[in-house]
């Protein structure tokens, strides 16, 4: 029997709840039966409420065994149990990374300065049966670090989404970008917002800013989001200003805006080389840039028929996202090897 842990955590207007959640959604319409519920989306849940809530999943993992197959999409902290007791059960395991904070460290002198860090995540990767990856750059600097079990590339994250789309109307003379994000973690808005650009840029996230020039449109969920937002183009950016490839977590990682901002039929702008950006330049859905310099040039070289099929592509690949598509693929081909 295939199971699966559903995996529910606080939601602040964060990516991290709805790709969780939309997991657990297509992860069940595939077949997968729900062994328990992992519920952390109360604000307020407590060191004893956590506890008892493992404890509980613990309990019901130990009751499978070497025919059933279990999907996890949980933090180390839960995995490594789990990987203890299936030891003793011999079920299987097909985990699904939304983030491996070690692979945040891609340079020599990271690397071997968190090397211990590193080898524990990759002994627990090495644990399961199956691993899904972002991507086939992950996969492959997953190989480099060490990581041998089966791992298959999800490409992109499916989202959740019974809203219609919005239609989106070419206007060169006034241009918006949509940029959705945690915005703490995003100090190249306020050099955007010093360089006041030619483009209109709408931020939504949090925590509130203060702009002069980009125009905040507060905190939406992730649910209503695609059918609010309001632009021409969606951003993917992430840090400074200027970015190092390398140096840029988003070089490996899928961003779940990406998701987003298709499934809201907005084309995406990325940084060219990202896992992103190799996304939108394969699919036709947008445009790629080393630096953000460069987009009103960009903009300046599209017409009204190029926007418009950029618009077309991101519907196609919208009805695949909002179907599960990309995951169903997945575990079929994770099934298929065990």
């Amino acid at each position: 029997m295939n199971y699966a842990i559903e995996e529910y955590v606080f939601n602040d207007y964060n990516a991290s709840s709805k790709a969780r959640k939309d997991v657990s959604f297509f992860v069940h319409q595939f077949g997968f039966k729900t062994l328990i519920k992992n519920d952390k989306s109360q604000k307020k849940y407590g060191k004893i409420a956590k506890s008892i809530k493992a404890l509980q999943v613990f309990v019901k993992v130990f009751t499978l065994n070497k025919n059933d197959v279990l999907f996890v999409q949980t933090s180390h902290l839960l995995l490594k149990p789990i990987l203890r007791i299936k030891k003793v059960r011999k079920f299987k395991v097909i985990y699904l990374i939304h983030d491996v904070f070690s692979l945040r460290y891609n340079t020599e002198q990271s690397i071997r300065e968190h090397r211990t860090e590193i080898k524990r995540d990759i002994n627990y990767l090495n644990g399961c049966d199956c691993v899904i990856a972002h991507n086939q750059l992950m996969i492959d600097r997953l190989r480099e670090l060490g990581c041998k079990t089966l791992i298959i590339s999800l490409d992109i994250f499916d989202y959740v989404c019974t809203l219609p789309v919005k239609k989106r109307m070419w206007n060169k003379s006034n241009i918006e970008i949509a940029f959705a994000g945690n915005i703490s973690k995003s100090g190249f808005l306020s050099q955007l917002d010093r360089s006041n650009p030619s483009y209109q840029i709408n931020v939504y996230g949090a925590p509130q800013p203060y702009f002069q020039h980009l125009n905040y449109k507060g905190c939406v969920d992730a649910d209503l989001l695609p059918n609010v937002i309001e632009g021409h183009f969606g951003l993917i950016w992430e840090g400074d200003y200027e970015v190092n490839l390398r140096d840029n977590y988003n070089q490996i990682n899928n961003p779940h805006k990406l998701s987003m901002y298709i499934v809201a039929g907005l084309p995406v702008i990325a940084l060219k080389g990202s896992a992103a950006g190799n996304f939108i330049e394969k699919e036709g859905i947008g445009f790629t840039v080393t630096s953000l310099d460069q987009i009103s040039d960009n903009i300046s070289r599209i017409n009204e028929k190029q926007y418009n099929d950029m618009i077309i592509k991101c519907f196609n690949i919208r009805e695949t996202l909002i179907n599960g598509y990309h995951l169903k693929k997945v575990l079929n081909s994770s099934l298929n090897f065990m």
